[in-house]
């Protein structure tokens, strides 16, 4: 099989120690493009936590699409423009964050687009802005924010992140998705959005095949893409599921370069 494009998530796939491109990882991805096959970064981050590893790269101002926010929100390279967003009113999840307030131990952030939003200045929130590369908004309820948001996502312990999860589908049902980035990462956007579901869309704007297409990821929110591509990869040091699920799965992990060895491996 000719694959022709690329998805990979970033945190826990893409990149070293959760912060750097690895020279072997570059190597490969700049091998990969001179080959003439894309390579699209797809992740849960904004796009604010991006563009460094795109300008390393030298993607942009090219040809070529970068997924954030798990499919919410879709750049195209050349201008950086947003051509798919896919939001919802803050009001919308008003009663979850309420009820996620109540519990104690939960920090919420909202985004849109290039803007992000937290609801107090914390250690936790410096040390997120640091490595993404942002300024955030701060709120005091996400009704504040006077435009639409595209993701909402809650951070603590997993037993208080599973009781939101809970409250969130019985209260809203299919009206959205909820999805786990890391372990304490709760993360929800408006129905219809996932990694899935975005890699379709963009396959598609691009004129490639589904079956032409390779998804790399660790994580549960990472699982639609790993499903939907023509072969779905799964790193090693991936969740239990996610890896049940995938195609392949990588010899080495993330902080071993597996993405270079995928793509050595499939992109002849």
């Amino acid at each position: 099989m000719g694959y022709k494009m690329v998805f990979s998530d970033m945190d826990g796939t893409l990149l070293w120690k959760g912060v750097h491109l690895s020279v072997e990882n570059f190597t490969a991805i700049q091998q990969t493009v001179d080959k003439g096959v894309d390579f699209v970064i797809c992740t849960g981050r904004g796009v604010f936590g991006v563009e460094p590893y795109l300008k390393q790269l030298g993607m942009i101002g090219k040809k070529g699409y970068v997924i954030c926010q798990n499919g919410a929100a879709v750049y195209d390279l050349r201008d950086m423009s947003l051509v798919i967003k896919k939001s919802f009113s803050p009001t919308l999840v008003k009663p979850v964050v309420d009820f996620a307030r109540s519990l104690g131990s939960v920090a919420m952030f909202y985004y849109d687009d290039r803007n992000f939003l937290c609801e107090k200045l914390s250690e936790e929130v410096a040390k997120y802005c640091q490595v993404m590369k942002t300024t955030p908004r701060v709120v005091a309820d996400p009704t504040e924010y006077e435009g639409e948001l595209t993701k909402c996502l809650f951070s603590g312990p997993r037993e208080k992140l599973e009781q939101i999860k809970k409250f969130a589908k019985d209260l809203l049902g299919e009206e959205v998705n909820l999805f786990y980035s890391s372990p304490t990462y709760l993360e929800l956007v408006i129905h219809g959005v996932d990694k899935g579901s975005a890699l379709e869309e963009t396959a598609q704007k691009a004129g490639v095949a589904l079956e032409e297409t390779i998804a790399i990821g660790d994580s549960d929110n990472d699982l639609p893409m790993i499903l939907k591509a023509g072969l779905g990869v799964a790193m090693k040091n991936g969740e239990e599921h996610v890896k049940a699920a995938a195609g392949y799965v990588t010899e080495k992990t993330a902080e071993e370069h597996g993405v270079a060895e995928v793509l050595e491996k499939f992109i002849r």
